[in-house]
């Protein structure tokens, strides 16, 4: 993946987190994965939203339209993966539970 790919990313996240903040989105970030296909991470701040978004059937196409419009390369969409993560799930992980 070029730099200008990666720009592209970065430009999309803040589009996704509007477009998606009523669901209860309040942030995202991408790394990429094994091969070097970017993962697109939204994260919520209770599981139970995180339970109602990933329920939703529009949510992986919002992503890809999103990253398509500003200007990812479709063959990189495609093989784009998206997860949903919230915050209570990560401080539970860590033992700190919600952030203050």
């Amino acid at each position: 993946m070029d730099d200008t790919a990666r720009r592209a990313i970065d430009r999309a996240l803040m589009p996704l987190v509007v477009s998606t903040a009523a669901w209860g989105v309040v942030d995202a970030h991408w790394l990429p994965g094994p091969e070097g296909t970017p993962v697109v991470w939204l994260r919520t701040r209770t599981e139970i939203e995180r339970v109602a978004l990933e329920a939703q059937p529009w949510v992986e196409a919002q992503v890809r339209v999103i990253l398509t419009r500003l200007s990812v390369d479709y063959p990189l969409v495609a093989r784009t993966r998206f997860e949903i993560t919230s915050l209570e799930r990560q401080g539970n992980l860590f033992g700190d539970g919600l952030p203050a």
